[in-house]
């Protein structure tokens, strides 16, 4: 209520984000669970419609409007196949039916929030601006209770919600630890923070001091703050991804992040023609650590066996309460570990639900390579970076589950990104010349 209505939609979803507690839901019968995402969307979005914007509604696609109405009932159609429990040993698993259809497209509705809120009130480059603006500033913030959590162990999550749903193990690397703070895990942070130092790397290249500080001074902290969480998948991300942002044109960026988009909609196919190498890159894990090595076949053995089930349902997928996992045949227990996004979506809903997500994704960054043409501007560089950031996001969805509001509240940012560009063809070229700048 206090601030503008652009900083106060992306304060809201990302302070919920970072600051609520994870693992902590409330039930409501007939009702999805309310947790760290879903309470922020639905405030946010509800509060937005209510203070209202007058900025230009974004050009429409009816593709883009089909894919998330598949996306929302797209478990409606997997309760069909699947009304009836599982016998497995003496283990009795709940049928998925139409009731829990309902309830997890309502889910799924909601989860579409930031989405509608980044693509109608946050598609300008102001805002876009504003989003990456933010999104530095929260990084910054989130570091001083990393570094108390870094020399003191994590422990915030418990001293302040009182609870924990982080083994304490995992937090444990290179003889110190790995911050969590108020996320699920520290992969999480991790990807957050290798995000925030991109980003920071396209204040850089925009020669944009984003706010108030020097963008490199910016962009060595956050690259130390990545080196802290002693992860080695950011820390790839990051090392693949700065030389594109230094180095090359902001149409590159945009042209990998679809790239990337359309690797990840068609993943479980490649997957299950075994066109992917993950042998391969599992010796290549050898080499730099064993113990990295054997995790990640581990990984790709539980892949392995979740794609074969859920390729007998392909269409709608095996719905929740665990149907798409395997159990042990003669205890019943539960056999496989679950990390990637992908596989999760896929074995529970299908290509229906797969694609509709993905092909949204997909769907937003290609409407962005129009706006990304041309001379190279300050708002084609931040929109080009924010590109970027989400295809990380995406990529990091085939090994981890860090699926969070912030990625749908990017991709609708960048689904809205045709106006900016109708907005610039409308502007004299004396009035854009104050944003050229030179390429790299």
């Amino acid at each position: 209520m206090l601030l503008p209505l652009e900083a106060a939609a992306i304060w809201s979803l990302l302070g919920g984000y970072l600051l609520l507690p994870s693992g902590a839901t409330y039930d409501v019968a007939l009702l999805p669970p309310l947790d760290k995402f879903t309470i922020p969307a639905l405030s946010t979005i509800l509060l937005c419609w209510m203070k209202g914007t007058q900025a230009p509604s974004p050009s429409r696609t009816s593709l883009i409007y089909c894919l998330a109405l598949i996306f929302v009932v797209s478990p409606l159609f997997t309760s069909i196949d699947n009304s009836y429990e599982l016998l497995i040993v003496d283990r009795s698993i709940p049928g998925f039916y139409p009731l829990d259809g309902a309830k997890m497209a309502l889910h799924n509705l909601i989860t579409l929030a930031p989405f509608v809120v980044g693509m109608r009130f946050l598609s300008s480059d102001k805002s876009r601006a504003l989003l990456l603006k933010s999104l530095l500033i929260a990084a910054l913030i989130y570091s001083v209770p990393m570094l108390w959590e870094i020399r003191f162990s994590p422990q915030l999550h418990r001293l302040v919600y009182g609870f924990t749903s982080t083994s304490f193990t995992q937090t444990v690397r290179a003889g110190g630890y790995r911050p969590v703070v108020f996320l699920f895990t520290g992969l999480e942070v991790a990807l957050f923070m290798a995000m925030a130092f991109i980003g920071a790397l396209v204040a850089v290249r925009a020669k944009w001091r984003a706010i108030n500080i020097p963008a490199g001074a910016v962009a060595t902290f956050l690259g130390v703050m990545l080196i802290l969480c002693k992860t080695m998948g950011a820390l790839v991300y990051a090392a693949v991804a700065a030389p594109l942002v230094l180095f090359t044109k902001p149409r590159v960026w945009v042209n990998v992040t679809c790239a990337i988009l359309l690797i990840v909609c068609a993943y479980p196919a490649l997957r299950s023609a075994d066109i992917v190498p993950v042998h391969r890159i599992a010796e290549l894990a050898n080499t730099i650590s064993p113990e990295r090595s054997s995790s990640f076949l581990t990984r790709v053995d539980n892949e392995d066996k979740l794609l074969a089930k859920a390729n007998q349902k392909p269409l709608g997928g095996w719905g929740t309460w665990g149907r798409n996992r395997i159990y042990d045949k003669e205890s019943g227990g539960d056999v496989t570990i679950t990390d990637g996004a992908w596989i999760i979506l896929y074995s529970g809903f299908g290509w229906l639900g797969y694609l509709s997500m993905f092909g949204l994704f997909a769907v937003a960054v290609f409407r962005a390579r129009t706006a990304v043409r041309g001379p190279t501007t300050r708002p084609m560089i931040i929109l080009a970076g924010l590109c970027l950031l989400f295809g990380m996001n995406i990529l990091d969805l085939v090994p981890n589950a860090n699926l969070t509001p912030l990625t749908f509240l990017m991709a609708g940012s960048i689904a809205g990104g045709l106006p900016a560009r109708a907005a610039r063809r409308s502007t004299a070229p004396s009035d854009r010349q104050p944003d050229m700048v030179a390429a790299a």
